[in-house]
């Protein structure tokens, strides 16, 4: 009987250092770049960026969860501007706020999710204009404190935030593309 609580001891024990080990070995922070061309003007596809009424039209949440719940506070498109939501299905809450505008050329983005669990993760945008289109670059960041850096690594975290930022930056394109190729047709 001693041998075997002996046994369990010492696994707890190496369980134990083990994950200790881990937590402080796995990065705590978690940045995804994406570029994506988009056929359309740098002006209207930096107003579906910056003007918060035009984000669930690309919104790869608002896909997931179509009756999520939003809305939008301070000067739209502006340094303050707020969108917050609440999702149904998906059951998340939080808002995200403009930081920083440069221009037409860059926008920076902190979000501040509540629900399911507590991220401040931000996204940043960097417009170039190329061969009759937009290079779209999306920088995303945030912060994973031990021991979630450790449950993020294993639940391949960076992945999945990688695989919404992709399906996110394709509806801006269609969205973008769309629009721009309606007001061709309209002059």
């Amino acid at each position: 009987m001693m041998k075997v609580v002996k046994i369990i001891g010492i696994a707890l024990g190496v369980i134990t250092i083990s994950g200790v080990i881990l937590a402080l070995v796995v990065p705590k922070r978690i940045s995804v770049t994406h570029t994506q061309f988009i056929k359309a003007s740098k002006q209207e596809v930096f107003d579906q960026l910056r003007f918060m009424k035009n984000f669930p039209n690309w919104s790869p949440f608002k896909v997931q969860d179509p009756e999520q719940k939003f809305a939008i506070s301070g000067n739209d498109g502006h340094v303050g501007a707020t969108f917050s939501w609440e999702g149904v299905k998906e059951k998340s809450k939080g808002l995200q706020k403009i930081v920083e505008l440069k221009g037409n050329d860059y926008l920076k983005i902190n979000c501040d999710i509540t629900v399911p669990f507590q991220s401040n993760p931000s996204f940043a945008y960097q417009l170039r204009e190329v061969n009759g289109g937009v290079e779209l670059t999306q920088y995303f960041d945030t912060e994973m404190p031990v021991p979630a850096n450790v449950f993020g690594m294993l639940m391949g975290l960076k992945t999945e935030i990688s695989n919404i930022n992709k399906q996110g930056l394709n509806l801006l394109k269609k969205v973008s593309e769309q629009n721009s190729t309606a007001a061709l047709h309209i002059n």
